[in-house]
């Protein structure tokens, strides 16, 4: 069995919640909390733009190195192997024309996991006082 436009042997299918839950949320959880302090304003924005530019390339693993050098990512626990696995997945046209094309809905997709994420770190702290 041949696998689904879009998806890698061994893989899931390729789809937005896919890439921005095992790519994009790493990438963003690695930017230093300096670069995003500093650029609260637009730090969105930024991320977005950056995103975009960068998967102007043949290649996924180009767009890993050039987004990790632009925003001075690091990552931790195991995002390194999860965001690895799926730029070096094989399917690097279809992974990088959704970035390019969809850029401002995936980064969306990410940053209302984020607020969900700061909302439940908030109640939590509320139900301890």
């Amino acid at each position: 069995m041949q696998p689904e436009r879009g998806e890698a042997p061994g893989a899931g299918p390729l789809d937005h919640e896919r890439i921005a839950r095992d790519l994009l949320t790493p990438l963003w959880r690695g930017v230093p909390s300096d670069y995003k302090k500093k650029y609260a304003r637009n730090i969105w924005e930024q991320f977005e733009n950056n995103i975009r530019s960068a998967a102007y390339t043949a290649r996924a693993p180009e767009f890993l190195s050039k987004i990790t050098q632009r925003l001075g990512i690091t990552f931790s626990g195991g995002d390194a192997e999860k965001v690895s696995a799926l730029a070096g997945g094989g399917h690097d046209r279809a992974l990088l024309k959704m970035l390019r094309d969809d850029t401002t809905l995936l980064v969306l997709m990410v940053r209302a996991a984020n607020e969900e994420k700061k909302e439940q770190y908030k109640a939590k702290q509320e139900a301890f006082k």
